[in-house]
């Protein structure tokens, strides 16, 4: 039980960053819809993945910066 407990920032970190790759294909199927030109499947997964490592970077990033007192 101690090990969930020790591993609990990893699946904080993957759920944030699925949070955000699922955001940013919503927002660029949107953005195609509006603009009314088709998004592929394979472009939409490459977005999810660029958005999937960009939120895990953004999120070690974060966490390495010291919170002020």
């Amino acid at each position: 039980m101690k090990i969930l407990h020790e591993l609990s920032w990893l699946w904080e970190t993957l759920g944030i960053a699925l949070l955000a790759a699922a955001v940013c294909m919503a927002c660029a199927a949107l953005i195609c819809k509006v603009a009314k030109k088709n998004l592929g499947k394979k472009v939409l997964a490459v977005i999810g993945a660029a958005a999937f490592v960009g939120a895990i970077l953004a999120v070690i990033l974060i966490a390495r910066t010291p919170m002020p007192l």
